[in-house]
């Protein structure tokens, strides 16, 4: 397990290798708020041609994938725990990942927690920085307010978005799963490096 937790500790190590980390040269998908899994361990297992990481800050959710990784193992799945902001800026080689997954991430309506935020302007420099050419960046909540302001944030870098379903298949998180029982509209985008 790789662990981003401190910026200065964190910052002085080389970038990742991921065919060192994986053992093969398969295209790297990151999954940005893990949370228990279920993007990430059905993705895995879905598509054994595709290395995913799954960064996730909770220690607990950690634990809990950690669990289900140890009763199904999947080899092709590398867990974090950490702040992916700190993953991207000093552990990420440029134009090295497929594709980032960033679903249903906490609004943080109050002022004084904004700086929790995943989806910033500096999180949309990243992205463009770690992502291949015609790499992809797949956006959901069903916060629609949040949405527009996340999606202002993400094109200030020059990424070509798709509003709604981009076609290809996709595996829902738990919270998809519980806020479409709900009847909650979900806002979904795709971002794609040119």
């Amino acid at each position: 397990m790789i662990d981003a937790r401190d910026d200065v500790i964190f910052s002085a190590r080389p970038a990742i290798d991921w065919r060192e980390l994986y053992g093969n040269a398969h295209p790297v998908e990151i999954e940005i708020g893990s949370g228990k899994g279920a993007f990430l361990l059905a993705a895995a297992a879905e598509r054994p041609e595709v290395n995913f990481v799954g960064v996730e800050v909770q220690p607990r959710w950690v634990r809990w994938m950690h669990t289900r990784l140890a009763a199904n193992p999947l080899p092709n799945v590398r867990v974090v725990r950490g702040d992916a902001l700190v993953l991207l800026r000093h552990f990420v080689p440029a134009a090295s990942v497929r594709a980032l997954h960033v679903y249903f991430p906490d609004p943080w309506w109050k002022r004084r927690h904004q700086k929790r935020r995943v989806v910033t302007p500096e999180l949309a420099t990243l992205a463009w920085r770690a992502l291949e050419r015609g790499g992809v960046l797949h956006l959901a909540t069903d916060v629609r307010e949040r949405f527009d302001a996340m999606l202002a944030d993400l094109t200030r870098e020059p990424f070509a978005v798709e509003i709604g379903e981009d076609g290809t298949r996709h595996v829902p998180t738990n919270f998809e799963r519980k806020y479409r029982r709900q009847g909650r509209p979900i806002s979904r985008a795709t971002l794609r490096k040119p």
